[in-house]
């Protein structure tokens, strides 16, 4: 569904919540008070922990995408 005002579509929206998400958190990261080994160690579990993030999220996606063409398939079958 794309927004008509904007023109972007739930995918983009999706990524730019995503991008502001770890903007977010870079710079929360290296502005806060704390050593460089502590701030490396830090950005890379904000980083681990947004990979297994965006993987959960394309596996939800994926998941209702098949569910939404079972349901359209279903519903087509039902009409003939």
């Amino acid at each position: 569904m794309t927004n008509e005002t904007t023109g972007i579509g739930a995918g983009g929206l999706f990524l730019a919540f995503l991008g502001g998400a770890l903007a977010g958190t870079a710079a929360a990261l290296l502005l806060a008070p704390r050593s460089g080994a502590e701030t490396r160690a830090n950005i890379g579990e904000a980083v681990g922990q947004t990979g297994e993030q965006v993987r959960r999220a394309r596996m939800a996606a994926r998941e209702a995408a098949a569910a939404a063409r079972e349901a359209f398939t279903t519903a087509m079958r039902s009409e003939h």
